[in-house]
């Protein structure tokens, strides 16, 4: 998806969050995205959310009707199950994962943007980071705060019953768990290794699921405009967390994005590597923004502040 020109109101928004940005019109027009029709189509009875069975024991939950298209992952094990991310509030999420496992669900956000974390509010057991950002953003975002960022412009059709544009907010939610870095969560024959990667977001981390050569990479990689612009991404901080994710890439095979297509391949990790390492150098070509620059990697673009910010921010 081409970078075009946004509003100023839905520009801020964006700073806020992760995210592709829509086009000026007919941003669906790509729609549907071809790569998803490789994978089988689960029926649960409603039509705002797409699930897709990507695996035996995994399932991508879409959103390709609102422009970030947002993807939410379920994976199963024999004991328990993780939800990766619960997306923007907009449908009942749980309704569609209980239909999916009765097995209890740990949900597990790859960070704490709205659109990854709207649907926390309807589950019981939720893990995270604990940092002031991850803290602050738990409390939830108003509709004055967010609530230009899920319009008429933005959403394609098939808005839930009932759903009222004047009313949408992020629901606040606690935290059960803080995770420490490198933890596994043992799902029952199916280990899930969180790995914090600040630089999108101070509190984003990837999960690595190496029986099934997986890494879970929410919104430090994904195939489209990657923003490490807003106020509180840090370029350095993301150009240390592309080596950490390269230092997998003998142990996954699929890179599984928080937007827009799942099932990556993992050769993505070299790429996005390279990338960071060539805005560093000041001969890399680039477009200039207003207070932006972006560098165009041909699958997926890196847009960054100018000028670049080399300080580290962890968020802790």
């Amino acid at each position: 998806m081409k970078l075009r020109f946004i509003t100023p109101v839905l520009a801020i928004i964006c700073l806020a969050a992760c995210d592709q940005t829509p086009e000026e019109s007919h941003w669906y027009d790509s729609m549907p995205r071809e790569s998803w029709s490789k994978f089988d189509l689960v029926d649960t009875n409603q039509n705002w959310f797409e699930v897709y069975k990507v695996t035996d024991n995994t399932y991508a939950i879409y959103e390709p009707n609102q422009w970030q298209e947002a993807i939410s992952y379920l994976l199963i094990g024999t004991e328990r199950a993780m939800l990766v991310d619960t997306l923007q509030g907009i449908g009942d999420l749980k309704a569609v994962t209980d239909q999916l496992t009765g097995l209890p669900i740990i949900l597990m956000n790859t960070h704490s943007h709205y659109d990854h974390v709207s649907g926390n509010y309807q589950y019981e057991t939720i893990y995270g980071r604990n940092t002031p950002y991850t803290l602050a953003n738990a409390k939830g975002k108003s509709n004055a705060e967010i609530g230009n960022a899920v319009t008429a412009d933005t959403i394609w059709k098939n808005l839930p019953a009932g759903f009222d544009y004047g009313t949408y907010e992020s629901k606040p939610y606690e935290i059960d768990k803080f995770v420490d870095d490198g933890e596994i969560i043992d799902l029952g024959n199916r280990e899930i290794r969180v790995v914090f990667t600040p630089g999108h977001s101070p509190d984003s981390v990837i999960l690595i699921d190496k029986e099934n050569r997986m890494m879970f990479t929410g919104d430090t990689f994904y195939p489209a405009p990657i923003y490490v612009y807003s106020d509180t991404a840090n370029f350095q901080d993301f150009f240390l967390s592309s080596q950490i994710m390269f230092g997998y890439r003998n142990d996954v095979d699929y890179l599984m994005p928080g937007h827009n297509e799942t099932m990556q391949p993992a050769s993505f990790l070299n790429e996005l590597r390279s990338a960071t390492m060539a805005i560093v150098n000041p001969t890399t070509e680039f477009i200039q923004g207003d207070g932006q620059k972006t560098y165009n990697f041909g699958a997926f673009s890196i847009i960054v502040k100018d000028p670049l910010d080399f300080g580290i921010t962890t968020g802790d």
